[in-house]
């Protein structure tokens, strides 16, 4: 069973987790905030502002297990979140994909791909195809005979059939991979921290799908990290902070320009350094909070940064205790931060007191704790009895996405025992942008 004690074991999807949600949550942004249309007065031409929905109005519930523990590479089509699964002791895990359809709450597995069995693999949804490159790949299937792998596929929906891609021009280093739809290209981006006589390295690659070409893009320069927080920005690649290999926390970062091919240092944030916070992109801001500040250390605050002015601005405190590997999730109005872990005891990390989810109103600068979620009976604390199960919210590392009328969350570890979690809980607000 794989932990997520401290070190270069952990993986984040604080920014590996935004694959596609960031890329949707920019689309989504773009569109108005208002949930009704402007009304016209007889007295004035101004349009009255829209109704204040409370960020709690809403209800939560449980997905139905997945026959594969949702895991990278993962893809929101717009209909359905397709999800590779994770592995666990000496299993690499598998890119044969399951697609699950949230209205009906229901699970399918999708036609095994062209690859061997392999793990950690690199992927993104563009629109019409699901990319798996890379990974960990094992002729048997377990880790000790598992080595980089540079082929890969695309899964087609409308003709139900895989397809080659050309082979990256390198290996991915390391088991975390962050992977982007720009709308032409799927880029990728990892880095991996020196640790001891063993050098760091940073790698960034994109994926060209019209011409079934890879490129390798300029890196940073930042110091080599694990933990970054790493978000899709509309037309920019933002990396900030994050862990070197003794995780000491990193204050610095840098984002990449697409179209002139360029990094630019970002200005120092007023907030601590950390590594794994949640975040994601509002269509004009970088919303992060959270994450690890140090070795057993998690941080409670939150920070935003905004590309066109080049500024951070500190967040109000958030309601929510400290942790680190918690969801973060846009929606179109609200920035939300789900599960998490905190705290450590004999090196588990354990369940994290108080709320389990909060979110954040960027317009107001205001924090709401959500309802409790429902105790997940697939989730114990300690033991393996019904008063050993937490809320579903207890849970770190998820996959999260904005469906259009709902916060999917799935997968992740169990808070206690930091083992994989089948299923998910859905947050549907009372009134969704529109």
């Amino acid at each position: 069973m794989r932990a997520l004690p401290t070190g270069r074991m952990r993986r984040s999807r604080a920014a590996a987790c935004l694959t596609l949600v960031v890329v949707m949550a920019a689309c989504s942004s773009s569109r108005s905030a208002t949930t009704t249309s402007p009304q016209r007065s007889t007295t004035s031409t101004t349009a009255a502002p829209p109704p204040t929905i409370p960020a709690n109005a809403g209800t939560w519930r449980l997905t139905s297990a997945a026959p594969i523990s949702p895991d990278v590479p993962w893809g929101w089509t717009g209909s359905e979140l397709l999800v590779g699964g994770g592995g666990c002791c000496d299993d690499v895990g598998t890119v044969d994909l399951a697609a699950y359809t949230p209205p009906s709450d229901t699970w399918g597995r999708l036609p095994a791909p062209p690859l061997t069995p392999r793990g950690t693999a690199a992927g993104a949804w563009t629109g019409t195809e699901m990319i798996v490159a890379g990974g960990l790949a094992s002729p048997d299937g377990t880790q000790h005979n598992a080595s980089p792998a540079t082929d890969g596929a695309a899964w087609n929906p409308t003709t139900g059939t895989w397809r080659p891609i050309a082979p990256l021009p390198v290996p991915l280093a390391g088991r975390t991979h962050n992977s982007f739809w720009t709308g032409s290209e799927l880029l990728v981006w990892s880095s991996v921290p020196a640790e001891g006589s063993t050098p760091g390295i940073e790698q960034f690659l994109a994926y060209n799908p019209g011409s079934d070409s890879w490129h390798i893009l300029p890196t940073s320069g930042l110091s080599t990290r694990q933990g970054a927080v790493v978000v899709w920005a509309g037309t920019q690649l933002f990396v900030w902070g994050g862990l070197d290999a003794t995780d000491v926390p990193l204050a610095d970062g840098a984002r990449f320009d697409l179209a002139t091919g360029t990094w630019v240092r970002l200005p120092r944030a007023p907030v601590p350094a950390r590594g794994y916070a949640a975040a994601a992109w509002s269509g004009s801001q970088v919303l992060i909070w959270g994450g690890q500040a140090g070795p057993e250390s998690q941080v409670g605050q939150g920070v935003s940064y905004t590309p066109s002015t080049d500024t951070w601005q500190a967040l109000p405190l958030s309601p929510l205790r400290a942790r680190q590997q918690a969801t973060g999730v846009w929606n179109g109005r609200f920035f939300y931060v789900i599960g998490g872990a905190a705290g450590s005891r004999g090196g588990d990390t354990w369940p994290v007191p108080g709320p389990g989810a909060a979110a954040y109103d960027p317009i107001t600068r205001t924090w709401t704790v959500l309802p409790a979620a429902p105790v997940d009976p697939s989730a114990p604390y300690r033991g393996n009895g019904p008063a050993d199960n937490g809320p579903a919210t207890q849970r770190a590392d998820a996959i999260g996405v904005w469906t259009g009328t709902s916060v999917l969350v799935v997968g992740g570890y169990n808070c206690c025992t930091q083992g994989h979690l089948a299923g998910g809980v859905v947050w549907t607000p009372r009134s969704s942008p529109s």
